[in-house]
């Protein structure tokens, strides 16, 4: 031991004896702070704490990587493989003593990049108002992650000075860094999609996947791919240290010959032991991918069978989680016996990660069939009162893997807090035989894929009541349907006329967010909290404005789900505004995506007119709700506007030229704001107000009912009608 401290000691000089090595870690300290305390001065929500550390971590984890890389290079052969010091290996010092010293002193000394990093990152988490229980837990993801990548990479560096005698070790172990963190991400992962291959990357913090650079359903949803992985890791970095020690003693004569060969085996049979329960995860995931493209009931993207749909008039369902992470279901459907008149089997569609325990008819236990998503139930029982009482048990353990699902790998999961589940997954019976999946043929999709059909508005839910009991979550669930009641592990939820189409929402850590004069309530991340006070504040003065002069709003909104990532961009899910982080590219005006989305839904047609605008003004008349706020509260003229809120849908509506269409100049858009410009300034800002409201009324919704035939339709709004409208309010003669 006497040995092993004093050339571990003889290391720490030769390290921090060079001017360069010791000014690294202090200028990577520097270097980190000055970005998050730009982070924690501004209130933007692209800027916060945990945003801003996983960024840097990103680059800067990467470039450390690259000295990682030459000092476990270095180490080796400034002494073991050098010729000059071949006389070193007479002395009584075993290379056990000398690599494991090296090792460990170079592990240290990246230690100190870890050290400053995580301190920093609490501090001012704490100083911030992060809990310090919160703060704790990503300090210590990104601690272990750094250490990992720093062990396995000075291992590898280690094993190739051991391995290759010339100077063009340099050469090989630059290019090991740069496939390591740059192309191995490129080509293998985000190319081809070969997602285990994730664990050979040498920094976690690079990948695209985003899996872990937001606080939602990140580090809790993969626990489980991060401890496997991680075990992996190790044991293949032990692999390496016992091959380098091995060829190493190779070099010399030694009666250690034989324990040399043992010690290698038992590192390779260490690695695949830990290799076999990370293979077998994504295996199992994998399989479950095979499954569906070989499966006949899931039609191609192209060529969708048509289905047989219902309505059904009511939902009465009761989830609970137990600890394993298994939900058991039970699901009460109602069905007017007028909907399935004729009707011998009773087609319903749920997801095929849940196992069914029994099926009843009108309290009779029924005989079905089942394959994949789709449910055939025989006919039993009379229906009373007109209606046909269907009640579904089931159980699974959601985490459904999506290969080459946009950035997402998992489309529904349900692991601890962590919650995802959304109604075009049908975790609840559909009505019909739906497609919930969707695979590609040879066309311009990869043929390997499975695509989800909500994405190609595939999936149709019809309107009534919804009842929901959710059991055994230790944080609160979010719906889009009114929360009644919530205890300790329950919550009940109901609503009534509406779109059957009901997603929960949960994570760990989450906030709600109120203001007592603002009827809305923001849940988020602890790290986007100080950005989402900003924001409500800022949305709170348009919904005061609006508030002011339309007497009620169409939509019943509550809450806003506001989270790092997961949605594709603001809408509305019944009372929940669903916003993601990641998707946004105009920060500054997310409180009016968020006011848009209660003044007029989702308005999922909105583009549908283009071509045609006199024949539907719905768009343009809901833009003017905007225009008339910029024009009156921010003072903005035409062209202030096109130059500052160019993106905006009240700009591009009304005041750029389209380009195409039966109206290339878009004179009608064009023409409406000029009219209610210069009646603004005329002073009869009220008259357009109740116009504008009389609009209001009579719908600007625009539903797409053609992808959600549940929604109410409304009627087409034409330019004449408008022009008629507008001069019987101004008196036009």
């Amino acid at each position: 031991m006497h040995k092993w401290w004093r050339h571990s000691l003889l290391e720490l000089r030769l390290l921090f004896g060079n001017p360069l090595f010791a000014s690294l870690p202090v200028l990577y300290a520097i270097l980190f702070i000055v970005i998050m305390l730009q982070a924690a001065s501004g209130n933007g929500p692209n800027h916060n704490l945990y945003s801003a550390a996983y960024s840097f971590h990103m680059l800067g984890h990467t470039m450390t990587l690259g000295p990682t890389m030459l000092i476990g290079i270095l180490s080796i052969r400034r002494d073991v493989r050098r010729r000059s010091f071949e006389w070193n290996h007479s002395l009584p010092v075993s290379f056990f003593t000398l690599l494991s010293s090296k090792y460990a002193v170079s592990l240290l000394y990246f230690s100190l990049f870890t050290l400053s990093t995580s301190v920093i990152f609490y501090i001012l988490s704490v100083s911030q108002g992060i809990a310090g229980d919160i703060a704790m837990v990503h300090t210590m993801q990104f601690a272990v992650q750094y250490e990992v990548s720093y062990m396995v990479t000075l291992a590898l560096a280690m094993l190739l000075g051991a391995s290759i005698p010339n100077r063009i070790v340099y050469l090989i172990g630059f290019c090991a860094w740069m496939f390591g963190t740059f192309f191995m991400e490129i080509y293998f992962i985000s190319e081809l999609r070969w997602m285990p291959a994730q664990v050979f990357h040498l920094n976690q913090f690079f990948l695209q996947s985003n899996r872990f650079e937001y606080e939602n359903w990140g580090y809790g949803l993969l626990s489980k791919d991060i401890q496997l992985s991680r075990w992996f890791v190790l044991a293949f970095t032990f692999l390496l240290l016992t091959v380098c020690l091995f060829l190493l003693n190779s070099k010399r004569p030694t009666m250690l010959k034989k324990a040399g060969w043992l010690g290698v085996l038992g590192a390779v049979v260490l690695t695949a032991a830990a290799a076999v329960p990370y293979g077998t995860l994504w295996a199992e995931r994998y399989a479950k991918i095979d499954a569906k493209l070989e499966d006949p009931t899931i039609s191609y993207v192209d060529d969708p069978e048509n289905i047989a749909f219902y309505h059904v008039s009511s939902y009465d369902i009761k989830l609970k989680r137990l600890p394993n992470d298994e939900l058991r279901v039970t699901a009460k459907l109602t069905i007017p016996a007028s909907e399935i008149s004729g009707m011998r089997q009773l087609p319903l569609t749920l997801n095929r990660m849940f196992k069914l325990e029994r099926v009843q008819l009108q309290g009779i236990d029924a005989p079905y069939r089942r394959q994949g998503e789709r449910i055939s139930i025989r006919m039993v029982g009379d229906a009373k009162g007109g209606d046909l009482q269907a009640e579904l048990e089931y159980r699974g353990k959601v985490m459904d893997f999506m290969a080459g699902y946009s950035n997402e790998e998992f489309a529904a999961y349900s692991v601890g807090p962590e919650v995802k589940l959304e109604g075009h997954m049908a975790w609840y019976p559909l009505p019909g035989h739906q497609e919930v999946y969707l695979k590609s043929d040879n066309g311009d999709l990869t043929s390997k894929y499975v695509y989800l059909g909500w994405e190609f508005g595939k999936l149709r839910y019809s309107a009534g009541e919804m009842k929901l009991v959710v059991e055994g979550y230790p944080q609160p669930l979010y719906t889009g349907m009114k929360e009644l009641e919530r205890k300790p592990g329950y919550q009940r939820f109901e609503d009534r006329e509406i779109e059957q189409n009901i997603s929960l929402y949960g994570g760990q850590f989450w906030k709600e967010i109120h203001r007592n004069d603002l009827p809305i309530t923001i849940v988020t991340t602890p790290y986007l909290e100080k950005a989402s006070v900003s924001l409500l504040r800022d949305m709170k003065k348009k919904y005061d404005y609006f508030s002011e002069w339309i007497p009620e709003f169409n939509s019943s909104v509550e809450k806003i789900l506001y989270l790092g990532q997961g949605f594709d961009y603001p809408q509305v899910n019944h009372r929940l505004i669903l916003s993601s982080n990641h998707y946004t590219y105009n920060f500054a005006n997310l409180p009016g995506e968020w006011m848009n989305s209660i003044l007029f839904g989702n308005q999922g047609a909105f583009h549908y007119n283009f071509e045609h605008p006199e024949r539907d003004v719905r768009g343009k008349i809901s833009s003017l709700f905007w225009y008339v706020y910029y024009v009156e509260e921010k003072g903005l003229s035409d062209k202030q506007l096109r130059s500052a809120y160019g993106n905006l849908r009240s700009v591009q509506q009304l005041l750029f030229k389209n380009g195409s269409g039966e109206d290339p100049q878009n004179q009608i858009g064009i023409s409406m704001a000029r009219q209610v410009r210069k009646a603004l300034e005329e002073g009869r800002g009220n008259q357009v107000k109740e116009l504008l409201v009389q609009f209001y009324g009579q719908g600007l919704m625009l539903p797409d009912t053609e992808r959600n035939p549940a929604l109410r339709p409304e009627n087409p709004i034409t330019y004449k009608e408008w022009q008629q409208k507008w001069d019987a309010m101004m008196n036009v003669k």
